[in-house]
């Protein structure tokens, strides 16, 4: 049997990423068969790609079965163009109670002068609040809480993913500048950290 920690992540990049070659439906969807035929995929079964969906404590993954076949996606994380990705629009800052990008504060002088930025993604991920870990980038050190409020006011959007992901494309340029910077701190302990 390979290692199914590397399996996973081959699976994680090529459903949000590389899936040329295979059928992927508008929804984001692949045949499992379809991957299990591949060669970075040989020795593997069915039954691995569900225990790796199962012991994911991120979600990062979708199973179900069409026509009697079982298919498998990515729940976020997407720069492949999909056209029906379920997710759903956040209309109201009540929608949700916090929106949390986890970031490293080695990255904090970049973001703070130019923003976030989806960086070759569709969108830019954030966590409604910091025990779900969904959305969070691990190593992460600090948080930047984004005034949800303000920026739907001026007509940026925010969804909601199937495993509780929030998610915005931001702005023409992909980015959400730091005037929406609600407050940004030390991860840990919560420290708050200057927007200026």
């Amino acid at each position: 049997m390979g290692d199914l920690n590397k399996f996973s992540r081959f699976l994680a990049k090529l459903l949000r990423h590389d899936a040329r070659g295979l059928e992927v439906t508008p929804d984001g969807y692949v045949n499992i068969e379809d991957i299990l035929e591949l060669p970075k995929a040989r020795g593997f079964t069915v039954s691995d790609v569900e225990g790796i969906v199962n012991r994911d404590r991120k979600e990062r993954f979708c199973i179900r079965t069409r026509s009697g076949k079982k298919q498998i996606k990515a729940a976020q994380g997407h720069s492949l163009e999909l056209d029906k990705l379920e997710l759903t629009p956040i209309n109201r800052h009540t929608d949700v109670t916090a929106v949390l990008h986890g970031t490293r504060k080695m990255n904090w002088q970049s973001i703070k002068a130019e923003g976030l930025s989806k960086r070759g993604r569709i969108h830019i991920h954030f966590a409604e609040g910091e025990n779900v870990r969904s959305g969070f980038p691990p190593r992460c050190d600090m948080v930047i809480e984004i005034d949800l409020q303000k920026a739907l006011a001026d007509g940026y959007k925010f969804y909601k993913s199937e495993n509780d992901v929030i998610l915005s494309e931001g702005n023409g340029n992909g980015v959400i500048p730091p005037k929406y910077f609600k407050r940004a701190y030390d991860l840990h302990s919560h420290t708050d950290i200057s927007l200026q």
